[in-house]
């Protein structure tokens, strides 16, 4: 009878170890997924409070350019006043007046990129252009582009996905259309991008010779589970500089 009774007991132990082996990793776990979630949330705060004090800076920045757009205003407002400026001196002013207009603007843009970032408002969620410019290059049918993707609202997690090109023109007079593939070296389908806030691209593209551009058509493709909604907008190509 004293054997059963051990065999029970050598069951009931190995159940007993069994089960505190589940509990344990279990447990290990629990504890694993809420230190990745916890570093997860550390870094978006690092990542928001950076850009909350680029923010700060380009505001205080743009204080600054504008104080001192309104003292040159003022001053050439006295000197035209006067009836003493010489006409290069009236045209050094001018120019400076120009240049700081110029940066003053640009602040504004900035700042307003990063006020939409951090602080959106009453914007719709989602992905979003922000800009997208073309520059002639050095040869006949070279552009430098540059785009900028962000992402309002949902700046919690990563988006991640594809951009597609169409160039709509004339070839040699006739409607045509070509992809991104046809205007990079190395040929290039798409433009990848992955980001939490915001992404810029930007890069080299020839058109062949013989076609005249017209617009450009960029669609731009998120991925993954639950993407936010695709974006398509269509741009204008620059007019050749004379």
């Amino acid at each position: 009878m004293a054997a059963p009774a051990c065999n029970s007991c050598i069951q009931m132990w190995r159940n007993y170890l069994i089960r505190a082996f589940v509990v344990a990793c279990l447990a290990l776990l629990a504890w694993a997924g809420w230190w990745l979630y916890d570093l997860g949330k550390l870094r978006g705060v690092e990542e928001l409070e950076g850009l909350r004090r680029t923010h700060v800076m380009l505001d205080k920045q743009n204080r600054q350019l504008a104080s001192e757009n309104e003292t040159l205003r003022e001053r050439l407002a006295i000197l035209e006043r006067s009836g003493q400026i010489d006409r290069q001196a009236a045209s050094d002013v001018q120019a400076d007046l120009g240049r700081l207009e110029e940066k003053l603007q640009t602040a504004r843009e900035e700042i307003a990129f990063y006020r939409g970032i951090v602080a959106p408002g009453d914007v719709q969620p989602g992905l979003r252009i922000h800009r997208f410019g073309l520059e002639s290059g050095h040869a006949r049918g070279e552009y430098h582009y540059e785009l900028v993707l962000t992402q309002l609202k949902r700046n919690d997690r990563y988006v991640s996905g594809v951009v597609d090109w169409q160039i709509h023109g004339l070839m040699l007079g006739e409607p045509g259309v070509l992809a991104l593939a046809g205007v990079t070296r190395p040929a290039t389908t798409q433009l990848q991008f992955r980001f939490r806030y915001f992404q810029e691209l930007s890069g080299e593209i020839t058109l062949p010779e013989g076609f005249e551009a017209q617009t450009v058509e960029l669609s731009v493709k998120p991925a993954g589970k639950n993407p936010p909604a695709s974006v398509v907008q269509v741009f204008d190509w620059p007019e050749p500089e004379v």
